[in-house]
């Protein structure tokens, strides 16, 4: 009996270091993280989402009466602030127009603390499922808020609970720049760097629309009332609501939509009449002036060029000033459409589609010419036997995709050491960042 009990205590000691040992080590991961995390420097300065601290602070610090702009990245790429305050020049103007990756949430929330009285806030977020929702993606607000970490207390809780499970991935991340002495790359419209002191893209070579067949085949643009989530109807005319108690004036504007992409133009007047009466606060403008030619369009079917964006904002112009009461004419001589061609033929030798997959029915590795210039969505759906996609191009931004490229198989996308950065920031291949690989170093040689 004696011996019994002596081995169960032995037994309980055990099981009590082990248990502790345990728990030494989970805490000492955690710090680890902790450490790596928020007492390492900024890495993402530099990119894309690097910018929204710029917009943050922007927003909290200018004074007087603003025109705050709201939405995602077709804000930012479809506004002249300059041209703004030339024809309000009692404002100030804040582009805070991010990306629809971040989700529309998180620049509400953002923007909710730092809107005063006199505020005029114009939110325009893309005709888009997404964008349209709750959506929050933790993994990009981590990066947006490198070395600005105090402008998460503006976002709701639910909203850090998420960011909690992305965030060793972001300490590692960081950590792995740090080893290597090499910051994110970025390729060369989707970095800081493009941005001038408004909060707009400004760029010289956003000068033509660089889609093959004028629009992004893989981003269909639908006015239906199931594009936008009942609870995001709620969550904006709450929004809207507390900002009106400030003191501001709230207002919706449609975003700018190339018009190749919309495929049921006919529900326009439909849609428009059942947002009306969805939210609280008023439309400006009329819904069919946001329906664009695919010519004023650069890289996608919601980012305007450098033409496209003079035209959008002397309409923006129209709608404020109708909205002021002021009748007064605006004389701002628009530019001249850019123009480009769009054979059949091209589109043809240069889109990747489901039959060129189903060309390769079979194979393990599929190869992607450098010629490529745009992949369909769901190109590589149902192929379980896919494990490598090898992508020849070694510049993301020239060969376009959408938000389902590998729906339907497990493959990784392949691609060169010296492009694995770029392809993992890309704005249009990030959304796979955690299935692109390096390609093995002897079959690079």
């Amino acid at each position: 009996m004696h011996l019994f009990i002596s081995g169960f205590k032995m037994k309980k000691k055990r099981v009590i270091g082990i248990a502790l040992t345990a728990l030494a080590v989970l805490l000492a991961e955690q710090i680890f993280f902790l450490l790596c995390g928020f007492g390492l420097p900024m890495q993402f300065g530099d990119t894309f989402m690097g910018e929204l601290k710029s917009k943050y602070e922007r927003l909290r610090e200018t004074s007087g009466k603003r025109i705050v702009l709201v939405g995602g990245s077709s804000v930012a790429f479809g506004s002249d602030s300059h041209l703004l305050t030339e024809m309000f020049p009692e404002y100030e103007v804040v582009n805070f127009g991010m990306y629809a990756g971040l989700g529309t949430k998180a620049v509400l929330e953002l923007s909710e603390g730092q809107i005063r009285a006199g505020d005029i806030v114009i939110l325009s977020p893309e005709q888009d499922a997404q964008t349209l929702s709750l959506y929050f993606n933790g993994e990009y607000m981590w990066q947006a808020a490198d070395g600005a970490f105090g402008m998460l207390k503006d976002l709701k809780w639910e909203n850090l609970e998420q960011m909690l499970g992305t965030f060793p991935g972001f300490a590692m991340e960081k950590l792995s720049c740090m080893l290597k002495n090499q910051i994110p790359q970025t390729d060369s419209v989707y970095r800081r760097s493009s941005f001038n002191t408004y909060g707009d893209i400004e760029l010289e070579v956003c000068k033509e629309n660089i889609m093959p067949s004028g629009y992004d085949i893989n981003q269909p643009v639908y006015f239906s009332e199931d594009v936008v989530q009942k609870d995001f109807l709620k969550y904006m005319n709450d929004w809207a609501e507390r900002l009106e108690k400030k003191g501001a004036v709230v207002w919706y504007r449609y975003c700018p939509v190339n018009i190749l992409a919309v495929e049921d133009p006919e529900n326009v007047e439909t849609y428009d009449t059942f947002l009306r009466n969805a939210i609280s606060f008023p439309i400006i403008g009329n819904p069919q002036n946001s329906l664009m030619d695919a010519e004023w369009f650069y890289d996608t079917n919601f980012h305007l060029n450098s033409a496209g964006k003079t035209v959008n904002t002397v309409q923006l112009i129209r709608d404020i000033k109708a909205m002021l009461g002021d009748d007064t004419a605006v004389t701002i001589k628009l530019p001249e459409m850019p123009q480009r061609n769009w054979g059949e033929s091209d589109r043809n030798k240069r889109i990747w589609t489901a039959d060129d997959t189903m060309a390769c029915k079979g194979k393990d590795t599929i190869v992607i010419p450098k010629e490529v210039t745009q992949i369909e969505d769901y190109a590589f759906a149902e192929t379980p036997e896919l494990k490598n996609i090898v992508m020849n191009q070694k510049d993301p931004s020239k060969c376009m995709v959408g938000q389902h490229l590998l729906d339907g198989t497990k493959a990784q996308i392949v691609v060169t050491g010296e492009a694995l950065d770029s392809y993992k920031r890309n704005y249009f291949w990030s959304v796979y960042a955690d299935r692109i690989v390096k390609i093995a170093d002897d079959a690079e040689k």
